[in-house]
């Protein structure tokens, strides 16, 4: 059942259950005021007949020639012809006998002629007869020590019709009212549920996979506060989607590059091999291939152990512990100084003392991959610029606020004079696999996973890098550690 059936339900079942008890009391209060109204005229009617026949009864008693059974209907037909309304009958009593009746045709319970023992002197009755309604108005008076009976006899059939014509009109009221109402409220429930129809139909069509749909929010109440909720969840939902879906095209990206990689290395080595296994080749020419298997083959272990690396730092924990930066400089140009020299450049390290907080190990793996790059982008400009300089610049400096003795944090920088990086580049060289030259990268024994690890290693440390870069001049490699422990 939809919901606004539910309401138009609830509210029928309410405006007729507050109706019916509203209009019982009244019509009750106003039925019972009727009644009253017409039982009391009755019971003065009754009272003055009573009245008269008493006084007329006196002159009877004190007339001893005179019975009172034989002049009671006299006494009666004389009130019932001066006093006696049109919708009124007199019947008279005596001595448990009906003695006189002003409608002959018409008669009363032989019951009302005898008095009730548990009644007073007065007593009424509410009779439903095949002709009408009456009301019996009953008295008794003793005479000689027989009762007289003094009965009237008021119809009200035109009353109780009046009653049972207002019963009826209620009920067509209370029909027509909640036809009117239920109406009403459907039309009213069909509004206030539209909204919710129509975040119902946004729902199906999100569940379908169409996350772009929204809720349009047109209202303050809960309905439109429950839409923000949806649109919010709608958003959180579709980024969480966007994400998954970079992740797995980034995931099929890094399959596909990874297999190229090693694609490349494994046909060299698979054919040098094969061809030192089925040829007898000249000394030199051996040599020379088993050079290309072994450099094919360090460059599959360096891709391998840069890999692992990748994996450990994405799902392990890095112990860190304090850093010396002189000592971290030191150990970095300790082991970089023989291939930048054997390349025919020079090195200038300059590390202000200071200390840090990672692990000295993947540290020196940063700066290692960076100060390499600096040296296979400096080398190669080299190769069509002679006058070029030689120089990387390797320094370190402690950042300080407007203070001198308040520290922000340690600076490392890498600075060359090489080729430099295209700006489409510089956005991507953090990606597996990627590489600004893909045959001088594999020449040099490279897969495009060094810049990766070290995203991944500074993220670690908190830190960042910034990278200042113009073709043809040189690049800029910044890092920055936000925080100084001493």
């Amino acid at each position: 059942m939809k919901f606004r059936h539910k309401v138009l339900m609830v509210n029928i079942i309410i405006i007729a259950i507050t109706l019916s008890l509203s209009g019982y009391f009244i019509m009750s209060r106003q039925n019972r005021l009727m009644m009253d109204a017409q039982i009391k005229n009755a019971v003065i009617e009754n009272n003055l007949m009573e009245s008269v026949i008493e006084y007329s009864l006196l002159e009877v008693i004190n007339d001893p020639k005179k019975y009172v059974g034989s002049e009671l209907p006299e006494i009666a037909d004389r009130v019932t012809a001066g006093m006696l309304s049109s919708d009124t009958e007199l019947f008279l009593g005596y001595d448990g006998q009906l003695l006189f009746g002003s409608n002959k045709k018409d008669s009363i319970p032989v019951r009302l002629l005898t008095k009730d023992p548990e009644s007073g002197r007065k007593r009424y009755e509410v009779s439903e007869e095949k002709k009408g309604d009456y009301v019996y108005v009953i008295t008794s008076i003793y005479v000689e020590e027989k009762e007289i009976a003094i009965i009237t006899k008021r119809n009200i059939t035109d009353t109780k019709d009046i009653i049972n014509s207002n019963i009826n009109m209620f009920r067509y009221f209370i029909v027509v009212i909640l036809f009117i109402s239920g109406f009403m409220v459907y039309i009213l429930s069909l509004l206030l549920t539209r909204p919710l129809e129509k975040l119902n139909r946004v729902t199906d069509e999100f569940a379908e996979g169409n996350f772009d749909t929204r809720s349009k929010v047109r209202s303050r109440d809960e309905i439109g506060l429950l839409s923000e909720k949806f649109n919010h969840m709608a958003d959180s939902v579709e980024d969480h989607i966007d994400e998954l879906n970079d992740m797995i095209h980034r995931r099929d990206q890094f399959v596909a590059d990874f297999t190229h990689e090693i694609k490349t290395p494994m046909t060299t080595i698979i054919g040098y091999a094969d061809t030192i296994r089925s040829v007898e080749l000249p000394r030199e020419t051996e040599v020379k291939a088993a050079n290309y298997i072994f450099s094919e083959g360090k460059r599959l272990e360096q891709m391998s152990q840069h890999l692992f690396d990748l994996i450990y730092l994405k799902d392990g924990t890095i112990p860190k512990q304090p850093v010396n930066t002189q000592a971290l400089g030191d150990a970095v140009v300790d082991t970089m100084l023989p291939s930048i020299e054997n390349a025919g450049l020079s090195l200038e390290a300059d590390f202000e003392n200071d200390t840090i907080t990672g692990d000295s190990s993947l540290l020196k793996t940063v700066f290692v991959n960076l100060l390499d790059n600096a040296r296979k982008a400096t080398a190669t400009a080299l190769e069509s610029e002679k006058d070029k300089e030689r120089v990387i610049h390797f320094t370190g400096k402690v950042l300080t606020g407007d203070k001198s003795s308040d520290k922000k944090g340690y600076q490392i920088i890498v600075e060359d004079h090489g080729i430099g990086i295209a700006k489409e580049d510089i956005d991507r060289i953090c990606d597996e696999f990627y590489m600004v030259d893909k045959s001088r990268s594999r020449q040099e024994g490279g897969a495009g996973l060094g810049m990766s690890l070290v995203s991944v290693i500074l993220k670690e440390h908190g830190a960042t890098l910034d990278i200042e870069s113009e073709l043809g001049v040189g690049t800029r490699m910044i890092v920055t550690f936000p925080e100084t422990n001493e």
